[in-house]
């Protein structure tokens, strides 16, 4: 028991000195800021985003460059691989109009405690992420350190000690040669320093898919299916056995490559050693696009990886076919329509030439259809009187009623000499009106809820022609007799 109290007594102790340092700090940092003299923006000389031509943005485990290289901001990182426009306007823009919420000015053997050491230097602790802005001539135009998130009570999340303040969402920023550490609201998240965040994860557009063509490394499992029209929701195999066909659970054909996304990209260098022994498929369009594709699976780490690459071509009608009879307003009005088609097809292809060469990691589900072979994409046999009972077949292990009793109307003849024969002058031809009962099956299987009861009746005799006399007369044969005696 004793030492339980003396335990909480040395934890209570140790939890008191720390947040008096905590508070003195605290103190200290509060009473910088009546020194400071607040500007309104964190950048005021950052007033053209446009002459910025180059950023680098690092920290301690990663850094990524975006620059200008013939009019277009790629990633140096990526081999000069076009970045996500979107997010690096938003950056620029953000940082041209921060303003700032307060100031302080602590010594810089404080820095690591709040976050703002400039990454790279082995003996500093406590480092942030460097952010460098170049002009087209290559000269630093601004550098700053984004530091930690500042608490309720005006220290850093990087604190050891920052439980005792919850954060309010503004961030400490140190600029180069200055060392007042400003407060802002902006976290500035699209700063990222890994390259592959700064990365346009879109690149084809494969729609209205009309065939796909696989070449395998072994010719047994090469295949090849098409489709008449694009509303077609299945696909025909080409060569196809008696029996085959394609299962679109495991090859969705009509949705293949549409709107993909990837994870990374790599040089267009690495592409021989990458795609080597790749699998290649060769799509088309309604459309009139032609996506040469190869898929390749490589064990990277231990771990399954998966690449593309794409080469995308289009055969477009330069003119609309004429139209026999049309009317002017109506030749005016397709033609327009013709003309805006035309327009987004080739900007689509230009656009996708782009992403020629270049090697992209993709998901496996992306490219899983294209790594099957042939014998992976058919519809497993045992499964189809199971889809047959589903549109109105037989019930697995029961007699297919239906096809029997189809089978027997066509065959009338045999059945009628099993019905019994029936002691009756001869009769007409029974007529054989349409939808009429067939005969009956010899040991008809156990009852199913789907099958019509079959009843069995003889043929009826033909109708006697009415007697001239009444009922009483039959007795008279026997009346007359009796007189002859």
């Amino acid at each position: 028991m004793k030492k339980s109290v003396i335990l909480l007594i040395v934890l209570a102790g140790v939890l008191g000195i720390a947040y008096y340092k905590k508070n003195e700090r605290n103190s200290r940092l509060n009473r910088s800021t009546a020194s400071i003299k607040l500007r309104e923006k964190l950048l005021p000389d950052l007033t053209d985003v446009n002459a910025i031509k180059k950023i680098r943005i690092k920290d301690s485990s990663s850094e990524a460059t975006l620059q200008v290289q013939n009019d277009t901001w790629v990633i140096a990182e990526r081999g000069g691989y076009p970045l996500n426009k979107e997010t690096l306007q938003t950056a620029l823009l953000s940082l041209q109009h921060e303003k700032v919420k307060a100031g302080r000015r602590i010594g810089k053997d404080s820095w690591g405690k709040v976050g703002v050491n400039s990454p790279g230097d082995a003996t500093a602790s406590g480092t942030g992420t460097l952010v460098e802005l170049f002009d087209e001539k290559g000269a630093l135009k601004q550098s700053f350190v984004l530091g930690g998130t500042v608490t309720s009570s005006g220290g850093s999340n990087n604190d050891s000690m920052s439980m005792f303040g919850g954060p309010t969402g503004n961030r400490f920023v140190r600029i180069k040669d200055d060392d007042t550490l400003w407060e802002v609201g902006n976290q500035f998240s699209e700063l990222a320093t890994k390259p592959d965040a700064w990365l346009q994860k879109s690149f084809i557009d494969v729609q209205k898919v009309k065939s796909v063509e696989v070449t395998a490394a072994t010719p047994a499992d090469s295949w090849k299916a098409s489709r008449a029209d694009e509303n077609a929701p299945d696909f025909v195999l080409e060569g196809a056995k008696a029996g085959e066909q394609i299962d679109s659970g495991k090859a969705n054909l009509a949705s293949l490559l549409s709107s993909p996304t990837f994870n990374d990209v790599q040089p267009k260098d690495k592409a021989a050693e990458t795609m080597k022994d790749a699998v290649k498929a060769k799509i088309t369009t309604f459309d009139g696009f032609t996506y040469n594709v190869q898929v390749a699976k490589k064990k990277v780490d231990n771990a399954d990886k998966y690449y593309l690459t794409v080469a995308v071509s289009a055969d477009l009608p330069k003119e609309r076919p004429a139209v026999k009879d049309e009317k002017e307003e109506d030749k005016k009005k397709n033609d327009d329509t013709f003309a805006e088609e035309k327009k987004q097809k080739e900007e689509k292809l230009a656009n996708e030439k782009q992403h020629e060469g270049w090697v992209y990691e993709v998901s496996e589900y992306t490219v899983s259809t294209l790594l099957k072979k042939r014998s992976e994409i058919l519809a497993d046999a045992s499964k189809e009187p199971a889809a047959g009972a589903a549109a109105g077949g037989s019930i697995p292990g029961l007699p297919n009623v239906q096809s029997m009793i189809q089978g027997l109307s066509k065959q009338a003849a045999p059945a009628a000499a099993e019905t019994p024969a029936v002691p009756a002058p001869e009769a007409a031809p029974m007529p054989k009106a349409e939808g009429s009962t067939p005969p009956a099956l010899t040991n008809p299987p156990a009852t199913v809820p789907e099958a019509p009861k079959v009843e069995l009746k003889p043929a009826p005799a033909p109708e006697a022609p009415p007697a001239p006399a009444p009922a009483s007369e039959p007795a008279k044969p026997a009346a007359a007799e009796e007189a002859k005696k």
